[in-house]
């Protein structure tokens, strides 16, 4: 794939963060040097967009983009990448402080790897998604998509909810605990590592079932096909016992009489990587694994 793929580019900043400015105004000066129509996103601060001459895009006019750069972290890469999957937009991330664990391109080195993606030297990760829909009956009361996970929390003024599972129609477990995440590989590192859930590799595609401070013991996280359909139900029936939040934002507060199911998402996130990615040299610095020294 060449340059000309990318005719207009997406660029998009940390939301309300100035820190910002330079490098997206040295990029976005960059690309327009290339021939290349750039758009500002809309997580780009107001008093940023001010001084550029680019068009300000905004959350639904994401369509006419050809690819999407992310500068700042895993946030903001996180909740671009949610829109840009619906529109099938790849998206390359620059992180501006420390690696992370999606934006891997460091700021020092945006402009040359960026021209590496422009001349076609770079591959595109497809990572899974998860699609949430909260049933009452035949009513659908909520839906989203998340990158991370799906988690099902308990409210402070509730001890522990009690929650069961099925799994493509068969019972799994009945447990009770602070909550349970459902995570993507992507997501494996993220809520659900601190929960003890195991690490998996982005490119398996696989959900884990994930129980948060669990009553018991024996309770211990389980991974799932990738096509498997989770339903989950509480026994707590007090309004407000619990909520489900997508991708870390609260979306819904459960009543106890609905059904959550959780499966996978028809939409993808499309990563864009220079052969300088490298998962395992990231997992290393992110978690401070030995150096193999």
């Amino acid at each position: 794939m060449n340059s000309h793929m990318f005719k207009t580019i997406g660029v998009f900043g940390k939301y309300q963060d100035t820190s910002v400015e330079k490098p997206i105004k040295a990029l976005a000066q960059h690309l327009e040097d290339n021939g290349i129509k750039v758009k500002l996103g809309y997580t780009t601060a107001e008093e940023i967009t001010r001084e550029l001459p680019q068009e300000l895009m905004h959350e639904s006019l994401t369509s006419d983009i050809d690819l999407a750069v992310v500068i700042g972290g895993d946030g903001t890469l996180l909740h671009v990448a949610r829109t840009m999957a619906e529109k099938n937009v790849p998206v390359a991330g620059v992180n501006l402080g420390t690696l992370g664990f999606l934006t891997d391109i460091p700021q020092a080195d945006m402009l040359t790897e960026i021209d590496r993606i422009l001349e076609g030297d770079y591959e595109v990760e497809q990572r899974i998604m998860l699609h949430v829909r909260v049933l009452r009956g035949d009513e659908c009361l909520y839906q989203d998509i998340a990158l991370n996970d799906i988690v099902i929390g308990r409210y402070a003024s509730e001890k522990l909810i009690k929650w069961q599972v099925h799994v493509n129609g068969q019972f799994v477990t009945s447990a009770r605990s602070d909550g349970v995440i459902l995570a993507t590989p992507t997501g494996s590192t993220a809520y659900a590592l601190s929960a003890g859930g195991p690490i998996v590799h982005p490119g398996t595609d696989v959900i884990s079932m994930v129980p948060v401070s669990p009553h018991t013991l024996s309770n211990r996280p389980i991974t799932l096909p990738a096509n498997s359909k989770v339903e989950l139900s509480l026994q707590n029936k007090t309004p407000n016992c619990a909520h489900v939040s997508s991708d870390g934002l609260i979306g819904y507060n459960l009543m106890g009489d609905e059904l959550v199911e959780i499966s996978r998402s028809k939409h993808s996130v499309k990563l864009v990587h220079t052969e300088r990615y490298n998962y395992f040299a990231m997992l290393r610095a992110k978690l401070g694994w030995g150096s193999g020294k």
